[in-house]
């Protein structure tokens, strides 16, 4: 949802106080994200003293607190990483309901997460993507608005910690940083996905796919297909931070190495009248459309394949198109082998796909 800014803030185990201790799940307890319903970041949260506040984007609102989740604790995942948390009461639920094509639940992550950093089992983390810590640069955020054709936020890349003052990419050197009385840890350059091209005002994807196309031709990892962007890092003790405070540089070490590459642009499909259409996914047959990527279609049918950027990059989405044709997002979609990436291909006919062996 719309991040909030801050002056200060207690820096814990599990990240920034109240930072994503609550997430929209399906029924399943799988998370979902604005990678999926981009409205998403639309949303206002403001915190409570004993719970949260969330008005949606037509403006009507909810108000749930800490005592109304249900205290059973209930199984939820978020990348694979499976721990439990807590379900808010069905009237809340079904006021969520309204704005997502699919039945969800408003899970709060409890005092005490049971989730750790899948790297780092000793360290506990909230819903985010992998660490409790996001750092962006705002010098890297500026190289990059520069050679970017899209007008874009540094708010669109969700670091909850901005550094100002430092040179464009020193981040990619820094291994131990101090910050007021806090050290952390930064463990990994953050890959990026398509959440990147997702205005914050409009709650839309960029039709080109910017910055996430302008970052590929010049922060792919040389040694994989990692689209990098700001440092994820770990707590090494607790405390108050807050705008102002000097950050020191403890400990470096080689930077990862990137690329410059020539990336083709997405191309943007030409429209055509809705055209309903079978899909046959692993023996067993589904209604599609020619209007929407296959990687969409198939989650509207309650169909689960792995997945991570949703931007054409990562290539978790592969899947072995067996007949039928399909038009193609972006450059490198489709594979000579006959796989396609299910994230950047729509239906043309009807198709035959397999996943797995």
């Amino acid at each position: 949802m719309k991040g909030v800014r801050l002056s200060q803030s207690y820096a814990g185990d599990t990240g920034l106080s109240f930072d994503r201790n609550f997430m929209i799940t399906d029924e399943d307890g799988k998370f979902l994200t604005a990678r999926r319903y981009p409205q998403m970041v639309l949303f206002t949260p403001a915190l409570l003293n004993n719970g949260i506040y969330l008005r949606s984007p037509e403006g009507s609102s909810a108000t749930i607190l800490y005592d109304d989740f249900l205290p059973e604790s209930l199984a939820c995942e978020v990348w694979g990483n499976h721990f439990t948390s807590l379900i808010a009461p069905e009237k809340i639920n079904q006021w969520l309901c309204q704005f997502f094509d699919i039945p969800v639940q408003l899970r709060w992550l409890s005092p005490h997460s049971t989730r750790r950093v899948k790297l780092s089992p000793d360290s506990p983390v909230s819903f985010a993507d992998g660490y409790p810590y996001l750092i962006v640069n705002e010098a890297s955020f500026q190289a990059l608005q520069k050679r970017c054709s899209a007008a874009i936020k540094i708010e669109q890349f969700r670091g909850n910690i901005i550094v100002t003052g430092a040179d464009a990419f020193a981040e990619d050197s820094w291994k131990v940083i101090q910050i007021g009385d806090v050290i952390f840890d930064l463990k990994k350059p953050c890959s990026r996905c398509i959440f990147t091209t997702i205005s914050t005002d409009k709650g839309e994807k960029h039709p080109q796919m910017e910055p996430l196309h302008t970052l590929q031709t010049f922060r792919t990892a040389a040694d994989k297909n990692d689209v990098d962007f700001g440092m994820n890092a770990i707590a090494r003790n607790t405390g108050i931070i807050q705008v102002g405070d000097t950050v020191t540089v403890l400990e470096t070490c080689p930077p990862r190495q990137y690329q410059e590459r020539d990336i083709e642009s997405v191309q943007p499909v030409t429209a055509q009248p809705q055209a309903m259409l079978t899909m046959t996914f692993n023996d067993k047959e589904y209604a599609v459309n020619n209007q929407h990527v296959l990687l969409e279609q198939l989650e509207a049918h309650q169909v689960s394949i792995p997945y991570s950027c949703r931007a054409g990059v990562c290539g978790s989405c592969r899947v072995t198109l067996l007949s039928g044709e399909v038009t193609a997002l972006k450059a490198g979609a489709i594979k000579r082998n006959g796989d396609i990436l299910a994230c950047s291909c729509i239906p043309k006919t009807n198709i035959t796909i397999r996943h797995g062996k």
